[in-house]
């Protein structure tokens, strides 16, 4: 089902929700990535709705359905805020029901910096293809830029560069991406200089990690860099890190998908199962 969230500022935001309904084991709340929606997830939340388990996510600001320049968000204190609104509600309306963070990409990014500064009430989380290290990194002259850029036209977008076949081995995805009216191919200097810092933060402050994580990349990611994720695993003993072999970006959309979902259904069973 839908439902909305309004934060700071007015923004009312699209979520999608799905639930098993009595007897959920457990609850999933997802960040997708960059230029995408919550939407592209769907296929995803039923195979988890089957398997007993809650899903929702909401449009980030400036994407999908939710309001906003596109490719914009002003700060990392605006997802932080989207996070807790949801973690808050789905504590209230699932009493006593293990809570996990999901977050693919731009979102897995977001995700690991609101377990750090936020240190949540969850069971944990399920991070896909982060972004800690782009593939192709870019150049200190153009991150200076857009610092810059940051304090004089915030809001400035420019593309984002991504390849859609560098998304999954399946062509049926690249060919739906490619025709989604609701993805778009755009990132401000603001978002594009809070993922960098962020991404660095991260990196310096991943020993303080006190919530279980299962890290996953694919080793072929020409989007975000897998040696990055490997770096990140090594600083802390809270992450559960695996390497998918041949996979690109988008593990949940790749043609072995089915073992990608029932290794995170194993790590999130065990997680529920210590409760």
């Amino acid at each position: 089902m839908e439902f909305k969230i309004k934060i700071s500022g007015g923004s009312v935001l699209q979520g999608f929700l799905t639930s098993p309904g009595t007897g959920t084991k457990a609850f999933i709340i997802m960040v997708h990535g960059i230029g995408e929606h919550i939407m592209r997830y769907q296929h995803w939340a039923e195979r988890f709705v089957a398997a007993g388990i809650g899903f929702a996510g909401v449009d980030l600001p400036g994407h999908g359905n939710s309001p906003g320049k596109r490719g914009h968000i002003r700060n990392y204190a605006v997802t932080d805020e989207i996070l807790n609104i949801l973690t808050d509600e789905c504590n209230k309306n699932f009493r006593e029901v293990p809570v996990f963070l999901y977050g693919h990409s731009l979102g897995g990014g977001i995700v690991l910096k609101y377990l750090l500064s936020q240190n949540p009430d969850i069971k944990g989380a399920v991070i896909t293809s982060p972004w800690i290290r782009l593939a192709f990194q870019p150049s200190e002259g153009k991150i200076m830029l857009a610092r810059i850029m940051k304090n004089i036209f915030p809001t400035m977008t420019q593309p984002t560069g991504l390849v859609v076949e560098h998304l999954s081995h399946n062509p049926e995805v690249v060919s739906m991406y490619k025709t989604d009216p609701l993805v778009h191919g755009k990132i401000s200097v603001s978002l594009f200089c809070s993922a960098v810092s962020s991404a660095e933060y991260i990196l310096n402050n991943i020993h303080l990690l006190r919530i279980p994580v299962l890290l996953l990349h694919g080793s072929d990611d020409k989007i975000t860099s897998p040696e990055g994720s490997s770096e990140l695993a090594a600083k802390s003993e809270m992450i559960t890190f695996k390497i998918w072999e041949g996979g690109y970006h988008e593990l949940h959309n790749e043609p072995f998908s089915d073992k990608v979902f029932d290794f995170i259904l194993e790590w999130i069973e065990k997680r529920i199962s210590s409760t």
